[in-house]
């Protein structure tokens, strides 16, 4: 009986921590190198701007950046090297361009937002 009381009362503490959402979003930015770098060879800025109308202030999205090189599979960087950088107001993500660390042998990159 006490393993039930002290199992239940775990268990009712950790289910009141989160909230589901069942109405969210995702949208998937998908860069080409022809896009991310600029004719004069430089890394073009303007992909480090979303816009997203009926993104709300008061919920923060969840924001992944994946990369593939030429011949490789895609991938991130690990949370506990790297995290994503960015902030976002009235409808806006900026990203910060330091996200973009090897942006110069990269084939494609991928920008996920789930909001």
């Amino acid at each position: 009986m006490l393993a039930i009381g002290l199992f239940g009362g775990l268990f009712g503490q950790t289910i009141t921590k989160f909230k589901d959402y069942t109405n969210l979003k995702k949208r998937v930015y998908s860069f080409t190198k022809v896009e991310f770098i600029t004719e004069e060879g430089e890394f073009n800025d303007a992909i480090c701007t979303l816009v997203i109308p009926d993104l709300k202030e008061d919920s923060p999205p969840y924001v992944a950046i994946y990369y593939k090189r030429s011949n490789s599979d895609w991938f991130t960087e690990s949370l506990y090297r790297k995290r994503v950088r960015f902030s976002f107001k009235d409808g806006v993500i900026k990203l910060d361009r330091t996200n973009f660390w090897d942006w110069f042998d990269l084939e494609e990159i991928k920008v996920v937002i789930i909001y």
